[in-house]
């Protein structure tokens, strides 16, 4: 239970010396987009009672609402040095245990969760049976692990695990579903449950002595570089998968005779803001041949952020910014925006119809320079919006799943029939 422990210490930190100053308000990349007109000071004076009392009140519950969880707010923000996002969780899960705001709570763990169905029925059974399926304890040199909410988008777990099994390094695979950061859990408010979630994991992860860590997904990378690193003593090293790969990227029998491609980066916010890894994403696109990236106004450091988080619970402030950041992909005259995180492809694959850019993941584009060719099929079912044509296209494989016919259609047009 240690990152329990951390957030009830993180949160005697915070009654003990926020000034109330505003500046993570000020800071915020959402609030602009949302109806807080009121100054930056006033807004963390809410803030502060809420925590202080569990009172409810809408400043503070716009600021924790609202908030997309890109991490800027926790580096290099606060003068106190304290982390105005895991105060926001923690009104989350006041607010939500209090029945003052609502849950959009959905366990990624769970038998029926909707990652599984969504995977299920994109993939093969033996494909799915390689994505979900444990490697045996071993020494290895690496263990990769991919989170759980890619498992809405397979085919990109699979393109890595052919990467990975083309480079050749000893390593292995913990799938996520059955193990997760507990991220999902901490955005909701859950703090017990996340903080289990994450002791399991590293438990897990420990059993294989590995050298390094090797992780797909930017907010599990966040999660462990600014929580389970700051209350566990962790033994190994943790790097992404774009890290990973750079490193690599020379060993990929790449084709050479592609067509020239322009390209624009939508880099993972978190992992600019906090650090964890600045360079990597461009660091694999300037070694792709026949690439140019132009880059978009807002990158790097001053990168935007997709605005996924804020989607449960403020729609429209989170279609604003992926509206915003589409424009700015368009302008660049790229036809392709890159995308580095799952989540952010599944926000931007509906959005950039009809504006003549392409959203393509990274992993994606080199499995293909490769000779890998596999259907990114959630942009594709975002994109036809069109329950029956989804069904068509899935076909038998439908009845070859152990869930229900009923519960796949209810998953499906959930997330794809807006």
């Amino acid at each position: 239970m240690a990152i329990l422990e951390y957030y009830k210490k993180e949160r005697v930190k915070f009654l003990d010396q926020c000034i109330q100053c505003g500046v993570c308000a000020d800071n915020c990349p959402i609030l602009p987009y949302t109806d807080l007109k009121e100054p930056a000071p006033k807004i963390q004076e809410a803030v502060f009672d809420s925590v202080e009392n569990g009172t409810f009140n809408h400043l503070a519950y716009t600021k924790a609402f609202a908030c997309m969880e890109c991490f800027r707010c926790t580096t290099d923000v606060c003068p106190q040095d304290l982390n105005p996002m895991l105060i926001n969780e923690l009104i989350k899960g006041v607010f939500i245990s209090q029945g003052m705001a609502p849950s959009h709570f959905s366990d990624s763990q769970g038998a029926e969760s909707p990652q599984r169905i969504i995977a299920r029925v994109q993939v093969s059974e033996n494909e799915y049976q390689r994505i979900t399926t444990t490697s045996p304890k071993q020494e290895v040199e690496y263990v990769f692990f991919p989170g759980c909410n890619v498992y809405f988008q397979p085919e990109k777990i699979l393109n890595a695990l052919d990467i990975m099994d083309y480079i050749g390094d000893s390593y292995a695979f913990l799938p996520g579903l059955d193990n997760c950061c507990g991220d999902n859990q901490l955005f909701f408010g859950l703090q017990q449950q996340g903080s289990l979630t994450a002791d399991k994991l590293i438990a897990k992860l420990c059993g294989y002595n590995p050298k390094a860590i090797i992780l797909w997904c930017p907010t599990c990378h966040c999660r462990f570089h600014k929580y389970i690193a700051s209350s566990t003593d962790v033994q190994f090293k943790v790097i992404s998968f774009p890290q990973y790969l750079a490193g690599n990227i020379k060993k990929l029998p790449l084709a050479e005779d592609s067509a020239d491609k322009i390209l624009t980066l939508h880099e993972p916010c978190k992992s600019a803001y906090t650090g964890t890894d600045p360079d990597g994403p461009r660091q694999v696109l300037s070694q792709l041949p026949n690439v140019e990236l132009k880059e978009m106004e807002h990158h790097g450091a001053n990168t935007l952020c997709c605005g996924s988080g804020a989607a449960c619970w403020f729609p429209d402030s989170c279609s604003q910014i992926q509206s915003y950041r589409l424009r700015e992909a368009k302008q660049t005259g790229a036809k392709q925006m890159v995308t580095i995180c799952h989540y952010c492809n599944q926000t931007f694959a509906s959005k950039a119809t009809g504006l003549d850019i392409e959203v393509v993941n990274y992993v994606n584009l080199i499995a293909e320079l490769m000779g890998i060719h596999r259907q990114d099929k959630y942009k594709k079912y975002a994109h036809w919006n069109d329950l029956e044509l989804i069904l068509n296209d899935i076909g038998s494989n439908i009845e070859d799943t152990p869930f229900e016919r009923e519960k796949i259609i209810a998953t499906l047009r959930s997330l794809f029939v807006k």
